[in-house]
This record gives C-alpha cells, structure tokens and sequence, in this order.
C-alpha cells in the first residue's frame, strides 16, 4: 500500500516534467507582445504600412511565428482569435491555390480560342448549292448538292469560348485577392495580441497542489505561482 501511495505521487511529477519538456515556453515565463507600424515602399505602386510584432525585442518574421507564445497564455479569447486566424490563413491558401488554377485555365482558353488578325471572330463556311438547282459561284458552275462557295460568318462557337476563358480568369483572380486577403494578419490577430497581453498583466497568484520528494521525504506541496 505504501509503494502505491508513493507511485502516485510521483507519476504526476513525472508526467508534468514531460509535458513541461515538450512546450518551450511556459505561462510563467512568457514576455508582451509589442506592435508598431512601419511603411513599405513599393516604387510606382505607392506604399503600404504593415505592423511589425516583436517579442523579447526581436521581430518577429512571420505572424504565425506567434503562436507558441499565444497558446501559452492560456488565455481563451487569445487562443480562440489567433485559431480564427490560422483557419482563415487556411482558407485562404486553398483559395489562392484555386484562384491561380483558374486562372491559368482561362488563359488557356483564351488562346487558344481568341479571334482573328482582323480582331473579329469569323471563319469561312462552305455554300452548298440546292438540290435540283445550277449555281455559279467563285468555284465555276456547280449542280445541287455540291460546294457552290464559301461565306464569312461569325464563329459564335470561339466567340462564346473566349469569353467563358475570361470569365474564368477573372474569376480565378479575384478568388486568389479574397485568398490573399484572408492571409493577411488583420483583427483576429491584432485582438488576439491584446488579449493575450491582458492575461499578462492580469496574472496574479495562483495556488495549487503538487507532489514533491526528495531524499529525506516525500509529499504533497502548496505551491503559489505568481
């Protein structure tokens, strides 16, 4: 009985080492999340201004770089806004990957369906003189059932082609700009930033019960995080 008491105090310590061993960063020791606002330039495409997030004072390179340290929080409005974010990230990559797909189709059928050097969707459709009659035509004289000529018409067959091709590739890259939206850091991680800060400065003290040993004895200790 008493070889029993003492594995069950110690296998919570063992398990809880491990967990600690697996996550490189505890709620403890967790820093603010810092933000400021710094302009791009992009030449003749005007400039842009993006927020750089910095952690310990480093930047950080990527958004989704914050992650570990929003988890650790513990925090649930921080955790659910940076997980609304991923999801949205995730989304937008299909649809990026989409848009583009589409878009390279509907160029495709563009040309191989565009119209001709005169700019004008036509082609030359072959006359056939009636059944019974004598045509004359740019091909001599003919007897029914024969090819008197040809004539121009419109090919509505390429023309309507084409126009499905464009509408194809204008669908495509407007799914590839809500894609691109959705991948940018917008609220859900500028919420997700403040929540997580106010769970820093709202940690106060915490008491808990946990196993502790050592060489001279072994029990259950109060501990108080602060």
């Amino acid at each position: 009985m008493k070889n029993l008491l003492i594995i069950l105090l110690l296998c919570p310590l063992g398990l809880r080492a491990q967990i600690d061993s697996l996550s490189p960063y505890r709620n403890e020791n967790l820093k603010p999340i810092e933000s400021d606002l710094i302009p791009g330039y992009y030449g003749r495409y005007g400039s842009r201004v993006r927020t750089q997030y910095t952690y310990d004072g480093l930047d950080v390179q990527r958004t989704k770089d914050l992650k570990p340290y929003i988890m650790a929080s513990g925090s649930p409005e921080a955790i659910r806004e940076f997980s609304a974010y991923l999801n949205n990230r995730k989304t937008g990559g299909w649809l990026i990957a989409g848009g583009i797909t589409s878009a390279i189709i509907g160029t495709i059928i563009m040309a191989s369906n565009g119209p001709g050097s005169d700019g004008k969707f036509t082609m030359q459709q072959p006359f056939v003189c009636p059944t019974g009659n004598i045509c004359g035509g740019s091909l001599g004289t003919v007897y029914g059932g024969q090819i008197a000529g040809y004539q121009t018409v419109t090919d509505t067959q390429r023309q309507n082609s084409y126009a499905a091709g464009g509408l194809t590739l204008i669908g495509g890259a407007i799914l590839a700009g809500i894609g691109w939206g959705l991948n940018m850091p917008g609220q859900h991680v500028r919420r997700a930033v403040q929540y997580y800060n106010r769970a820093l400065k709202q940690r106060g003290v915490s008491w808990q019960l946990k196993p502790y040993s050592s060489i001279s004895n072994s029990g259950v200790g109060l501990v108080g995080r602060f």
